[in-house]
């Protein structure tokens, strides 16, 4: 018994020593920094609806304004920044490009999500190819494919379109606008 309770005594000094270096190294592990990267991509339109980019390619997404919101994950060293870098492009026109510094607004550290807004050159009511890039610039791979491959940035492809006004409102215009040629005429008369 006398040489169980010896073991017992030396075996506690290690095993705190040994939880000792088994918390630094996990501090340590939580400060360093891996890359940050994105996901989620969701394209938002005028009716409310969100289509995310990723899972519905080809899709028409309309208006003159196109809005769009993304997931910024990750973790940045201390002092550290990166910069996202949107282009969008539009077929026959040429590409806007937005940089968005992270840590937004230079103390809003991820995880968060950007919403951005990209005004398009061509507003006809004709239907045009339109991709849309992400990449951060100083991380990485910056997006895990659910596949679970990796990308150093990603291009999403759709369709934009202007969209096309409904038959009501079309007559409805049209009424009001009949009405006040109706009256304008009866003013004129009465002058």
């Amino acid at each position: 018994m006398n040489l169980l309770e010896q073991t017992r005594t030396r075996l506690s000094p290690l095993a705190v020593l040994a939880a000792a270096v088994l918390v630094f190294s996990a501090g340590t592990m939580s400060v360093k920094a891996g890359p940050l990267y994105f996901s989620n991509t969701q394209a938002h339109q005028p009716n409310n609806t969100q289509v995310s980019l990723l899972a519905n390619p080809g899709t028409v997404l309309v208006g003159s304004s196109l809005d769009f919101s993304v997931d910024i994950n990750g973790v940045l060293p201390t002092g550290a920044s990166d910069t996202l870098r949107i282009t969008y492009h539009e077929i026959g026109s040429n590409p806007i490009v937005q940089d968005f510094q992270i840590p937004l607004f230079g103390s809003v550290q991820p995880p968060f999500t950007l919403f951005f807004t990209v005004t398009r050159a061509n507003n006809t009511n004709q239907i045009f190819g339109a991709t849309l890039t992400l990449d951060l610039l100083n991380s990485s791979p910056d997006f895990v494919l659910p596949t679970g491959g990796e990308a150093n940035s990603y291009t999403y492809s759709f369709n934009v379109a202007q969209p096309v006004p409904e038959p009501a409102t079309v007559l409805a215009f049209g009424t009001g606008f009949v009405a006040l040629v109706n009256r304008r005429r009866r003013n004129l008369q009465r002058s």
